[in-house]
């Protein structure tokens, strides 16, 4: 009996080791799809005298990809750009991906921010900063766009499609370079 106990100890400690090890790797899994967001809507150029107009999260079917079409500015510079030379209430996009991979929070999701005309209300705008018409977007950036659709999917309830700026009209954006990485985002 005394043998019988030592082989069912010995069971249980290497199914608890087992599980100990699943743990970890479930933790690692977890914790490398989480995307850090960088909340800059407080301190982004606003207009002082316009608000974008507000929905409600069940509006949202769609996410939006822009390029800035410049290269070495950042969201600061977008916002000034919008709110001075368009006169719009503040950035245009949701969010922006910095060349480092930093996720820039521009927009709360209930804000229709000015993306493309006509398909506002239900999009999400995420614009990567650079022009992918002549240059691709870095390593850094695709993984913190997959990891920010990731992170948008489990926020908004319906599933959220994945479509380039030239989907909906007359315009480059957001470049060939990224556009060929888009196709991977739609069912991700």
């Amino acid at each position: 009996m005394n043998s019988n106990f030592k082989k069912l100890t010995k069971h249980r400690k290497l199914l608890l080791l087992g599980l100990v090890v699943v743990l970890v790797v479930v933790l690692i899994a977890a914790t490398s799809q989480k995307v850090k967001i960088i909340d800059k809507t407080n301190s982004l150029m606003r207009s002082s005298s316009k608000r974008y107009a507000n929905r409600t999260l069940d509006r949202i079917n769609q996410i939006v990809v822009h390029h800035s079409a410049t290269i070495g500015q950042t969201a600061e510079d977008y916002a000034r750009y919008h709110v001075l030379s368009h006169q719009w209430p503040g950035i245009g996009y949701h969010f922006v991906i910095e060349k480092t991979g930093a996720v820039i929070l521009c927009n709360p999701l209930t804000a229709i921010s000015y993306g493309v005309e006509g398909h506002n209300t239900p999009s999400i705008h995420i614009c990567l900063s650079g022009n992918f018409m002549k240059e691709k977007p870095t390593p850094k950036q695709l993984k913190s766009l997959s990891k920010l659709i990731a992170h948008l999917r489990r926020q908004v309830p319906q599933h959220l499609g994945v479509f380039g700026h030239q989907d909906y009209g007359q315009t480059s954006c957001p470049g060939h370079y990224l556009a060929q990485h888009l196709h991977q985002f739609q069912n991700a």
